[in-house]
């Protein structure tokens, strides 16, 4: 059963995008893989049935959630990445549900990411160093997602709001200096609601984090995701649409040297904050960003609850 499990590259498809992640639930990756309910449920049936993806239901209107046992992680090349200890804890599902519909806002725009799992890795390049309460700490973001493959990457946060504000602010303080130190390009906070967005920006504000280095936004889920189309500025090879998801990862992240990311560290980004950024400076790259991310634009009414 194993090898017509691995024969299948639909199946696989839908295996490596759990296991990259650690625990998904079942319509995020409709929405980020761009398939139907009775063709994700056929496949994951048959990764069960080999013994290579455990499956739970799950609530919130979230449907069933899935993650890749040790012999799923080995048979669809995701080295090195930990298998999710079964059954997975109550904390691990809601988390991992969230940053899934974040992964799929950014499969189904084709973009190249990286998740925790996999950026954990290489600690030393992708981990970020901050202050906590007991003196310093370590952190990766939820996401690590390239606009295109030579930039920086944003940090991606699924944020439900379930931290202290003292920690969350000591938390967005290092994200500021992971920019500033040219590991990542901006932090972008996907929160589960408006509440969570209101709370998080006016954390921002006390940090001193500018909209040039932080967007906060509420999390797209399915029916959102279902309008967004590939985006035209990121390099990938579009010609097979099946290979295209396993892409970011083998071809244009995994060979990228350590060295490249800092470069533009060491030249763009320091001679960009030379300078104070204008006001309209500052809304043209937030209208920019928005549009090749595919973020919609707020309601004029939303903006000013800060």
């Amino acid at each position: 059963m194993g090898r017509e499990v691995a024969s299948g590259p639909g199946t696989m498809r839908v295996g490596r995008f759990v296991g990259r992640l650690g625990v998904v639930s079942l319509p995020a990756i409709e929405a980020g893989l761009a398939l139907d309910e009775r063709v994700v449920r056929r496949h994951v049936a048959r990764l069960e049935t080999a013994g290579w993806l455990g499956r739970a239901p799950w609530v919130w209107g979230e449907g069933s959630v899935a993650w890749l046992t040790s012999l799923g992680i080995d048979g669809t090349g995701l080295d090195g990445v930990r298998a999710v200890k079964a059954p997975p804890a109550r904390t691990t599902i809601a988390h991992g549900v969230l940053v899934g519909w974040s992964a799929a806002r950014a499969e189904k725009r084709r973009r190249m990411w990286k998740s925790a799992r996999e950026l954990a890795l290489d600690p030393d390049r992708w981990a970020v160093r901050m202050r906590c309460e007991r003196g310093y700490t370590t952190l990766l973001p939820d996401l690590a997602v390239w606009l295109t493959s030579s930039d920086r990457p944003i940090a991606l946060i699924a944020e439900s709001g379930g931290r202290r504000e003292d920690r969350q602010k000591l938390i967005l303080e290092g994200w500021k200096d992971a920019i500033y130190a040219g590991q990542y390009s901006k932090v972008l906070y996907d929160c589960s609601n408006e509440s969570v967005v209101r709370w998080i920006s006016r954390l921002a504000k006390s940090a001193r984090l500018t909209r040039s280095e932080l967007n906060v936004v509420v999390q797209a889920r399915s029916e959102e995701i279902a309008t967004l189309a590939p985006a035209a500025d990121d390099v990938l090879p579009d010609s097979n649409p099946d290979a295209a998801p396993d892409s970011p990862s083998e071809v244009q992240i995994e060979p990228t040297p350590a060295p490249e990311p800092s470069a533009p560290a060491e030249t763009a980004p320091p001679a960009a904050r030379a300078r104070p950024e204008t006001p309209e400076e500052a809304a043209e790259r937030e209208r920019r960003y928005r549009e090749i991310f595919g973020i919609r634009e707020p309601k004029p009414r939303r903006r000013w609850r800060c």
